[in-house]
C-alpha cells in the first residue's frame, strides 16, 4: 500500500480527535486569558488604591498648610491652642494664650540661624502690612538656633542672652512685627511641633485654624482670606524697603591649627552649664560620633566659641584656653585636658575645636568640663573659668550644625560605619599623650 492511499484511508479516523483536542486548547487558552485579563485588572485597582491612600496619608512637603515634619513631628494644624509659655521682649513672662486676646493672631517662627526664615519672612511682614489694619496680630516667636555655628552664633544660656540674639535679629533683618521669646525649655516649639520657621493662624477663641512648618509664600495667606477678606491691593515685599541678606556664612569644616573636620552624622549633645545665669564669653559645643552613641566607644568633639553676642574674641598675647574633663569610673578619654594652640595675630574670634578618644561609657551617662580661658571683648580680658556638663545623649532640640551632621547617611562620608573617613582613625595627628588634637594646615 502507498503512503497516500494509506493517508486517504486513515484521514477521517483521526480528524474527530484533532478537533477534539484543538477545541479543549482553545478552551483552556480562553480561559487563560480571562485569569490573566482579570488578574492584571485586580493589580491594577490595588495599584491605583495604594497610591490614593499613600497622597491622602502624605501632608505636603512644601507649599501647603501641612509642610514637612520638624524634629518632633508635624506641625499643629488645628485644636485648641496648648498652654504655652513665652516672654515678652521686657522680660516679662507670659502666657502665650493671653496673647491672642480675641483676635486672629499669627504665630511665626524663626531665628539667628534659619535661612527659611530669613528668605521667607518677608512674606509675613507683608501679611502683617496687610492684614495689621483689619485687627489681625502678628508675633515672631523667637526660639532656639537651627543652625548653631552659622555666622558664629551659638544657643543662648540664659534669658538675657536670648534678648540679645533678638536684638541682633531686628537689627539684621529690620522686622516691624512683635517679637516673643520662647521659653529655653522650648515650650512653644514641644507644645505647637513647630519646625525652625513655622507660621500658624490662630482664631479669636483661641483655635488654631492653619500650621505650616515653614513660611511658603502665601499658605496663610489664603487661610486670612478666607476668614478675614482678601486684600484688593496685596502689599509686594519690593514695597517694604526691607535689607537683602547675603549667603550665610559658618566656620570652615576643616582640619587646621585650631579645628578639625567633622564627618556627616554626628549627634548634638545635650550640654548644662554650671551657672547658666552667668555670662560665658566662649561657649561649649560637643557632639559624638556614631560609634560613640551606639557602643560607648568612639569620639567625642569638643568645640569653643567666642560668642558673637557679647563681642568676644581671644586674646593671642595671654595663655591660651585649656579644657579639663572629669569622668565617671571606667570611662577613659585621650586627652582628657587640652591646650589649644594661640590663633593668628592678636587676637581672634575662630572656634578652638579638639577630639577626644572616649571609651568605657553608657547611654545617658554625664561628663564634666571645666574651660579655663581669658574671657575678652573689647572692654576688658579677665581669665575665668566655667564648667559645664554634657550628657552623653541627643539634645534633640531640632537643630543640626550647618552643611555637618544633617540626617546621617549609611557608612558616612568615606565610608567608615561610625561616619569616621577612612584612614583617620583618631581624626587629628596625635599629641604627645596619644591625643588627637586639631592638625594643622
Amino acid at each position: 500500500m502507498s503512503a497516500s492511499t494509506y493517508l486517504r484511508m486513515n484521514l477521517s479516523k483521526t480528524t474527530p480527535i484533532s478537533s477534539t483536542i484543538s477545541r479543549s486548547n482553545l478552551r483552556i487558552r480562553l480561559s487563560v486569558s480571562r485569569l490573566d485579563s482579570i488578574m492584571k485588572q485586580v493589580l491594577a485597582f490595588l495599584l491605583l488604591t495604594l497610591f490614593i491612600v499613600s497622597v491622602h496619608a502624605q501632608p505636603s512637603r512644601r507649599g501647603g498648610l501641612g509642610g514637612a515634619p520638624s524634629q518632633l513631628g508635624y506641625p499643629i494644624k488645628s485644636g485648641p491652642l496648648p498652654e504655652m509659655d513665652a516672654y515678652v521682649a521686657d522680660g516679662e513672662p507670659i502666657k502665650v494664650r493671653e496673647l491672642i486676646d480675641g483676635k486672629y493672631t499669627v504665630l511665626s517662627a524663626g531665628c539667628l540661624t534659619c535661612p527659611q526664615f530669613h528668605n521667607g519672612y518677608p512674606h509675613v511682614e507683608a501679611m502683617a502690612a496687610d492684614y495689621g489694619p483689619k485687627g489681625v496680630q502678628f508675633f515672631y516667636f523667637y526660639k532656639n538656633l537651627r543652625h548653631p555655628e552659622l555666622e558664629g552664633y551659638v544657643q543662648a544660656q540664659n534669658m538675657k542672652e536670648r534678648f540679645l540674639h533678638i536684638e541682633e535679629m531686628r537689627e539684621k533683618l529690620a522686622t516691624k512685627i512683635t517679637w516673643i521669646a520662647d521659653t529655653l525649655e522650648d515650650s512653644m516649639q514641644t507644645a505647637l511641633k513647630s519646625g525652625p520657621n513655622s507660621l500658624f493662624l490662630i482664631s479669636p477663641d483661641g483655635e488654631i485654624v492653619a500650621g505650616s512648618d515653614r513660611i511658603e509664600g502665601n499658605n496663610i495667606r489664603e487661610v486670612l482670606a478666607e476668614r478675614v477678606g482678601p486684600i484688593e491691593n496685596p502689599t509686594a515685599i519690593s514695597d517694604l524697603d526691607l535689607p537683602r541678606r547675603g549667603r550665610p556664612v559658618g566656620h570652615p569644616n576643616e582640619d587646621s591649627e585650631w579645628g578639625v573636620a567633622r564627618p556627616r552624622g554626628m549627634t548634638i549633645l545635650a550640654i548644662t552649664p554650671t551657672e547658666p545665669d552667668t555670662t560665658y564669653y566662649v561657649k561649649l559645643r560637643a557632639e559624638a560620633d556614631r560609634d560613640l552613641m551606639r557602643t560607648g566607644n568612639g569620639r567625642l568633639f569638643l568645640g569653643f566659641y567666642p560668642d558673637p553676642i557679647h563681642d568676644a574674641k581671644w586674646n593671642n598675647l595671654v595663655d591660651p584656653m585649656k579644657y579639663v574633663l572629669s569622668l565617671p569610673d571606667g570611662v577613659s578619654a585621650i586627652p582628657a585636658e587640652a591646650v589649644a594652640k594661640k590663633g593668628p595675630g592678636d587676637e581672634d574670634k575662630l572656634p578652638r575645636q579638639f577630639w577626644v578618644d572616649i571609651e568605657g561609657t553608657e547611654p545617658g551617662q554625664e561628663i564634666d568640663l571645666a574651660l579655663h580661658y581669658y574671657g575678652c571683648t573689647p572692654d576688658f580680658c579677665v581669665a575665668m573659668t566655667h564648667d559645664y556638663t554634657i550628657s552623653l545623649e541627643n539634645e534633640n532640640r531640632g537643630s543640626r550644625t550647618f552643611g555637618m551632621n544633617p540626617r546621617p547617611r549609611r557608612g558616612g562620608p568615606g565610608g567608615g560605619p561610625g561616619g569616621r573617613p577612612r584612614g583617620q582613625p583618631g581624626g587629628g595627628p596625635r599629641g604627645p599623650d596619644g591625643g588627637s588634637q586639631p592638625q594643622a594646615d
